[in-house]
């Protein structure tokens, strides 16, 4: 009889041949995981570079159980769930392709998850590579009360505490690196796949993360397995970080307006919204959320009001180098009324 396979590591991929290999090489490199009965699930998202031939050369070369599949429906979505349908183990490690992960990484990851078997998924610690940058701009806010901006770069590093999400510091992990037990994905479904890079552009692990609370899971922060994620230079600069809020705007209003958890009340996952649908009376709901002005909510163009009012004070934050605080706020909020006229 064939033992179980436990742990998958499913990395979707596009044209990313070179952080590919090196990924794999830090999976080659683990320590501690002897008796762990694993695999390597790689999804090719169309790629038309050379990583059909990178996987195949660990496939062949390498002592690694890897199982290449080609998914030619693009958007990370589909992606991810092309892996969820190949993977064969009960835990599933999802990786962004470009991180790099320390050769104690998986042990520290399943000791976590043996340590706290009532929690359904974890999220890790995500540290910043920068990639040879060494001066940051000096607008990049990562504490609070100003650290909106640290949204925008792959990192998501709460402390060495162990949290429950949500909590005070995130609602839940980022994408790049988290693990997730398959029976989540047996009661809540598959990730949104008009979400997410390719599609919407983010908010696919998100909205995922968010209902599987609304349906009792649990979701617990890791910090002792950490790794890093580069950050490239491109992203730092104001024109990313408010395209960036843009699509964010867009991918919210995706998550909070459609699909499956639209018109589910809970406070927590809707925000200001949540607040007037549940704690006001009715008849805040009815004129701010369900009355639109030019098919978008009155609720909206009062946010976007509100911000445009008080973005003179972009000036004193600059005085404390942090400008772009209430810009990236505003775009975000145009970026939600963009998606309510393309939607009706």
């Amino acid at each position: 009889m064939k033992t179980q396979i436990e742990l998958s590591v499913v990395i979707c991929t596009k044209n990313r041949a070179k952080q590919l290999a090196t990924l794999i090489q830090c999976l080659g490199s683990q320590k501690n995981i002897e008796k762990l009965n694993w695999e390597i699930v790689i999804v090719d998202n169309n790629s038309n570079d050379n990583t059909k031939e990178v996987a195949y050369a660990f496939c062949e070369g390498s002592n690694l159980k890897i199982n290449y599949i080609f998914e030619p429906k693009p958007g990370l979505s589909c992606a991810r769930n092309a892996g969820i349908l190949a993977s064969k183990g009960s835990l599933l490690l999802f990786a962004d392709d470009d991180i790099l992960i320390p050769n104690e990484f998986l042990s520290n990851a399943l000791f976590g998850v043996q340590e706290y078997p009532e929690f359904q998924m974890f999220g890790f610690r995500v540290l910043p590579d920068w990639q040879g940058i060494t001066k940051p701009p000096f607008w990049l806010a990562l504490k609070k009360p100003f650290n909106l901006i640290q949204s925008f770069l792959p990192i998501h590093d709460l402390g060495k505490e162990v949290l429950q999400y949500p909590n005070r510091k995130a609602q839940n992990p980022i994408g790049a690196c988290f693990l997730v037990k398959k029976e989540v994905f047996e009661k809540v479904g598959p990730f949104r796949e008009d979400l997410g890079a390719g599609q919407s552009g983010l908010c696919e692990d998100t909205e995922f993360f968010w209902y599987a609370l609304i349906n009792k899971f649990k979701i617990l922060y890791w910090p002792y397995a950490a790794l890093y994620h580069p950050v490239a230079p491109e992203r730092l600069s104001v024109n990313y970080l408010h395209r960036w809020y843009f699509n964010l705007g867009k991918s919210l209003y995706l998550v909070k307006d459609t699909g499956r958890i639209f018109n589910i009340r809970n406070k927590h996952m809707l925000g200001i919204e949540g607040l007037i649908a549940n704690k006001l009376p009715p008849i805040f709901e009815m004129l701010l959320l369900k009355t639109k002005i030019f098919k978008v909510s009155i609720f909206l163009w009062l946010k976007l009001f509100l911000l445009v009012l008080i973005l003179p004070l972009t000036v004193f934050l600059l005085l404390i180098k942090r400008p772009f605080y209430l810009t990236a706020l505003t775009i975000k909020t145009m970026g939600e009324i963009k998606q309510a006229f393309n939607l009706h």
